[in-house]
C-alpha cells in the first residue's frame, strides 16, 4: 500500500489568459483606431471636397492632377500634384503640394509647396515665383479662431517667360488672424510682414541695396472675400470705408532706418489718402533715395544764380550738397529725436489724393491703384 502522505501533489494547470488578455486588448484597440481612423479620414475627405465645392460655386476652381490620401496612423496627409486655382482673370499653378494634419491636434494643418509658382493674368501677363522653402499654416479649423502663416525661404520673382529677376529676398514671413472685436463691429484682421535681405530689381527708384522691414497692421472694413479681380476688390474696399492702420512698421536699408505708424485708405478715385508718422535716421540718404536733392539743388542753383551769377553751388558744396541741403530744411521744420542710438528726426508722410509729402516737402505722385 501507499501511503498518502507521501503521495506526489499534481501540478497545477497553467492559466493562459493573463498572457492573451494583453494581445487581445492590443488587437481590437488597434482594429477600433483603424475603424477611428478610416472614419476620420472619410469625414476629412468629404469636408475637403465640400470645400472646393463652395469655392467652385464662388469662382474659385481648385484642382490637382493626382491626389493621394494617406497618414495612418497618427496623421492626414494630402499629396496634390500640380494644384491649380483659377480665379476670374487669373491662374495660380505650382508644383506640387502636401498638407498634414495630427489625429490629435486636426485643429492646425500644416502644408508645404513645391516651386515654382506661375501667376497668369487673363492677357498672359504675369510672373513666376520661386523659393528653396515654402510653407503654410492655417490653425483654428476646428475652433474658427483662425490664424494663417506664410514663411517662404529664398523667394525670387521674374517675369513670366524668363528675364531679369524683378525682386528677392533670403526670408519673407506673412501672418494674418481675425483681430478682436465687439459683435456688432465689422470684421478685422491682424496682418504681420517681415522681410530680410529683399531687393526690388525691378523698381527703378529703390536702391539695389537689401532692405530689411517689420510691418504690423490692422485691415478694417474687409468684408466681401468673393473671387473678383483685385482692382474690383480695392473700389469695394474703399466703398466699404475700409482703410489700413499701421500699428508699428521699421525699414532698414543702408544707412536709411525709419519706424513709423498710422492710417490709410483710398479716396474715390483710387488715390492714396492718409499719414504715417515717421522717425527718419539717415534723412540725407532718403532725400537722395526719394530724388528731392535734384529737385532741392535745381532749385538751390536758380536762386543763387540770380544772386551770384556764375557761382556753381555743385561745386562748392560736391555731389551730396544737394542732399546736405535738403535734409537740412526737411530737419528744420520736424523735430529731432532718437532712434537706436542714431540721431534722428520726427516728421509726417502724408499722402494727400495721390501726392506725396514728407514733412512740407513734395516727394512724388501716386496714380490710382484701380
Amino acid at each position: 500500500m501507499r501511503d498518502p502522505t507521501f503521495e506526489p501533489h499534481p501540478r497545477p494547470r497553467r492559466r493562459r489568459w493573463p498572457i492573451l488578455l494583453p494581445l487581445v486588448l492590443v488587437v481590437v484597440l488597434a482594429a477600433g483606431w483603424a475603424g477611428f481612423w478610416s472614419y476620420a479620414a472619410g469625414r476629412a475627405q468629404a469636408e475637403f471636397a465640400a470645400w472646393r465645392d463652395r469655392e467652385a460655386a464662388r469662382g474659385r476652381v481648385f484642382t490637382c492632377d493626382g491626389e493621394d490620401f494617406s497618414g495612418f496612423p497618427f496623421r492626414f496627409e494630402l499629396s496634390c500634384a500640380a494644384p491649380t486655382l483659377r480665379e476670374p482673370r487669373l491662374t495660380l499653378k505650382t508644383a506640387n503640394l502636401h498638407a498634414a494634419a495630427q489625429v490629435y491636434q486636426p485643429n492646425l494643418a500644416i502644408a508645404e509647396f513645391g516651386g515654382p509658382l506661375t501667376v497668369v493674368e487673363d492677357g498672359g501677363a504675369g510672373a513666376t515665383v520661386d523659393w528653396s522653402l515654402a510653407q503654410a499654416s492655417v490653425s483654428g479649423l476646428v475652433s474658427g479662431s483662425r490664424r494663417v502663416a506664410l514663411v517662404v525661404d529664398k523667394p525670387a520673382v521674374t517675369p513670366l517667360g524668363g528675364g531679369e529677376r524683378l525682386a528677392t529676398a533670403a526670408h519673407m514671413e506673412l501672418h494674418a488672424r481675425e483681430a478682436p472685436r465687439l459683435p456688432q463691429d465689422p470684421p478685422a484682421f491682424d496682418v504681420a510682414l517681415n522681410l530680410s535681405q529683399a531687393l526690388f530689381a525691378g523698381i527703378p527708384r529703390v536702391p539695389n541695396v537689401p532692405l530689411d522691414t517689420d510691418v504690423s497692421a490692422t485691415v478694417r472694413n474687409f468684408t466681401d472675400f468673393s473671387p473678383k479681380p483685385w482692382r474690383q476688390m480695392l473700389r469695394d474696399f474703399q466703398a466699404a470705408n475700409g482703410r489700413l492702420e499701421i500699428k508699428q512698421a521699421r525699414v532698414r536699408q543702408g544707412d536709411i532706418l525709419a519706424v513709423g505708424r498710422g492710417n490709410l485708405n483710398l479716396t474715390e478715385r483710387g488715390t492714396l489718402d492718409g499719414q504715417i508718422d515717421l522717425t527718419v535716421a539717415g534723412l540725407e540718404q532718403l532725400m537722395s533715395v526719394l530724388g528731392i536733392d535734384k529737385a532741392v539743388g535745381q532749385a538751390s542753383q536758380n536762386a543763387i544764380e540770380r544772386l551770384v551769377p556764375g557761382l556753381n553751388l555743385g561745386k562748392l558744396f560736391g555731389p551730396r550738397g544737394n542732399a546736405s541741403i535738403a535734409a537740412a530744411g526737411a530737419a528744420m521744420l520736424g523735430q529731432p529725436a532718437e532712434l537706436e542710438g542714431r540721431q534722428a528726426v520726427m516728421l509726417p508722410l502724408r499722402f494727400a489724393d495721390g501726392a506725396v509729402f514728407l514733412g512740407p516737402l513734395k516727394v512724388g505722385e501716386m496714380g490710382p491703384v484701380y
